[in-house]
């Protein structure tokens, strides 16, 4: 048919094709962005060290709270008894003891409180002792203990004054403490203490039982504690045998000093003699602050 002169051709259908390729290809592309993604290939296995590694790093978190109650539990309090006193220090050394029977000890006093005699009464027995260590007025201490295989134990000890109430001190030995009974400080009790009352006694008995240890030079050590929550070593060194002239007659006696173990104590030199049995048969105290000195000679020595 031939065409009218005048008119525009007709477009083309396909023309409209590409737009609605368009259209499909975003559809496509959705769907696409919709599914899931493709599982990833699985990892390959640890060689046994770096397994190991892996392990060692996944543990170290879970370890570090295990430190903090080890910190806590050192923070705890220790026991009354376990502790230690400033005095005290390390243990002294245990002797073995030779206490004599049955005695009683008189000594001529200069200088002190008054001049007079101060006497030693011992009473050994099956149940323990009875120690009293004081003046003709009273003044003194009295003990009372178990004699152990290094020599006294004391349990209780009681200073009496005419001046000022009675005081004690307590050798608890079930808690392992040393308390007195107006108060102060508590003391560790240390194997081998000894009372205020009972040293004298204690020093003549160690040195009794092997006198070829305690040449010039040799020391004893001893824990002495007293009534007020007082306590101190007291180092004993052996210095020399001298002659001494004594109400109880001559004798030559093996001189031992203790040195002050602080302010306002006193120094101690004790005589004990090897004819009497190593007993003390002159002792002496002497405070360096004040100049408080007094000095004890044996006047008689008896059942």
């Amino acid at each position: 048919m031939a065409s009218c002169p005048g008119r525009a051709p007709r477009r083309a259908r396909p023309a409209v094709l590409p737009a609605g390729a368009a259209v499909l290809a975003l559809h496509l592309l959705l769907l696409d962005a919709l599914q899931p993604p493709p599982p990833s290939p699985p990892s390959p296995p640890l060689r046994p060290d770096a397994a190991r590694a892996a392990m060692h790093v996944r543990r170290v978190p879970a370890e570090v709270p295990a430190v903090r109650p080890a910190a806590r539990r050192s923070l705890r309090p220790v026991a009354a008894g376990a502790l230690p006193s400033a005095a005290a220090g390390p243990a002294p050394p245990l002797y073995a003891a030779r206490l004599p029977p049955a005695l009683q000890l008189r000594w001529q006093r200069r200088g002190g409180r008054a001049d007079g005699e101060l006497r030693l009464d011992w009473q050994p027995g099956a149940d323990g002792y009875h120690l009293v260590l004081a003046d003709d007025g009273g003044d003194g201490w009295s003990s009372r203990g178990r004699i152990g295989p290094h020599g006294l134990e004391p349990e209780r000890l009681v200073e009496r004054r005419r001046t000022r109430e009675v005081r004690a001190a307590n050798f608890r030995r079930d808690v392992g403490v040393v308390s007195a009974s107006g108060g102060g400080a508590e003391h560790a009790l240390l194997p081998g203490a000894q009372d205020r009352a009972g040293w004298l006694l204690q020093l003549a008995a160690v040195v009794a039982a092997a006198p070829e240890r305690f040449a010039p030079g040799a020391v004893v050590e001893l824990f002495v504690v007293g009534t007020r929550g007082d306590a101190a070593w007291r180092r004993f060194e052996v210095e020399a045998v001298e002659p001494l002239d004594l109400p109880a007659g001559p004798a030559s006696a093996l001189r031992l000093a203790s040195a002050a173990p602080g302010p306002y104590q006193p120094r101690w030199e004790v005589w004990l003699d090897p004819a009497r049995g190593w007993l003390p048969v002159r002792w002496t105290s002497r405070v360096a602050e004040t100049g408080a000195e007094a000095d004890h000679r044996l006047v008689a020595a008896g059942s």
